[in-house]
């Protein structure tokens, strides 16, 4: 897996081989002597390797470029010239990503939920489909397939969290740039064509679902400043989530709604296969977790436990750095809610849901109204 960082100035051009053992990283220095090539002993997922890309560039401007991405002609000069006429508080300048056919929406600017995630604005709706910011105009945050920054202010703002791999953290660098006081704006010249998960798709859906649920958490966890007035939303959706997997999708779920005193759904054999059966492999389990699903919202939450220190440590450094309100922010840029889930509808129709929203500026909005479903 490659990713490519082009350094404007001189048009360097860098390229980072992700730990591939194809041979790629032999055949791009064999082919194209020119180009700064950073062969990892190991993938370090998008985010690894943008900062491997970063660190070894001293350019004034950087451009992030997907490698399942085709750039139309003129693309890099509208970059160039975007950032560089911008004023100083803008930080990244994000272009539009189109599919192959040149005929669907992939990228013109997003939006975010209240509990971390985010969606493409008009994905795969028809262009034109869709109200597209104009030039210049402020985005939340750039897409980190197509996007261009000032070397210096991305630095100093962390760049993007190695520790999300993958998915979700251009969002994060978004509302940490305009937490830090700095923008985000629309380049609609500079264009690319992108085979929308040709690379994430080798993953595998589960493990790409682990990592959209954990770095949703992390971004609300490092980035929400009234987080003590949003949590119970947040965290009560998660839950709510994991339980409606539990409890729908497993071997023995009923016994996960049983109420007490109700008896057990799986007694326990008394006959003497029975006894033989249990002495030799244990007693019958009440519930069973044998759901991919149910065990991805487990695994993104065990790791949220496990990282915890560090995220408080990363939360420190981002709330000190505060020079806008989450309410400022959220007036640009309203938080959604939005039923994405099976339950979905349920939960935020509920009175308890509805007493844990934070009281910021949102919308709700369906799904199908944002993108193609």
């Amino acid at each position: 897996m490659h990713q490519q960082l082009t350094d404007v100035d001189g048009a360097a051009v860098t390229v980072v081989d992700n730990g591939s053992t194809d041979g790629s990283a032999a055949s791009i220095a064999a082919r194209h002597p020119g180009v700064k090539l950073f062969a990892l002993s190991s993938n370090r997922g998008f985010t690894g390797g943008l900062a491997a890309a970063l660190r070894g560039s001293m350019a004034r401007n950087v451009v992030y470029l997907n490698n399942d991405a085709v750039p139309e002609p003129g693309w890099l000069a509208a970059m160039v010239k975007a950032i560089d006429d911008a004023p100083p508080d803008v930080v990244s300048a994000g272009g539009k990503i189109i599919d192959l056919s040149g005929k669907l929406i992939d990228f013109i600017g997003g939006v975010m939920t209240f509990d971390g995630h985010a969606f493409q604005n008009g994905f795969r709706k028809p262009i034109g489909s869709k109200p597209e910011p104009a030039a210049g105009e402020d985005i939340l945050f750039a897409c980190g397939g197509n996007m261009i920054s000032r070397r210096e202010a991305l630095v100093s703002l962390g760049a993007f969290d190695e520790d999300y791999f993958a998915y979700l953290e251009d969002v994060d660098f978004g509302w940490r740039s305009w937490i830090a006081g700095y923008r985000h704006i629309f380049v609609p010249g500079a264009v690319v064509r992108h085979a929308s998960s040709a690379t994430s798709e080798r993953l595998g859906n589960f493990e790409r679902g682990v990592l959209f649920e954990r770095n949703a958490l992390q971004t609300v966890i490092k980035n929400f400043g009234a987080l003590p007035e949003a949590a119970g939303a947040i965290f009560y959706a998660y839950l709510h989530r994991l339980h409606h997997y539990a409890t729908r999708r497993n071997a023995r779920a009923d016994e996960l709604r049983r109420g007490p005193f109700a008896g057990s759904q799986s007694p326990q054999s008394s006959t003497l296969l029975g006894r033989v059966r249990r002495r030799i492999f244990g007693p019958k389990p009440l519930a069973r977790i044998d759901d991919p699903l149910t065990t991805m919202q487990f695994r993104a939450f065990e790791w949220v436990l496990t990282n915890e220190q560090s995220l408080m440590t990363k939360r420190k450094t981002v709330q000190g750095r505060r020079k806008r309100t989450d309410g400022e922010i959220f007036e640009r840029f309203p938080l959604h809610f939005v039923a994405t889930y099976p339950g979905d509808d349920g939960l935020m129709s509920s009175p308890l849901f509805a007493l844990l929203r934070p009281a910021v500026p949102s919308v709700e909005r369906k799904l199908g109204d944002i993108i193609h479903t």
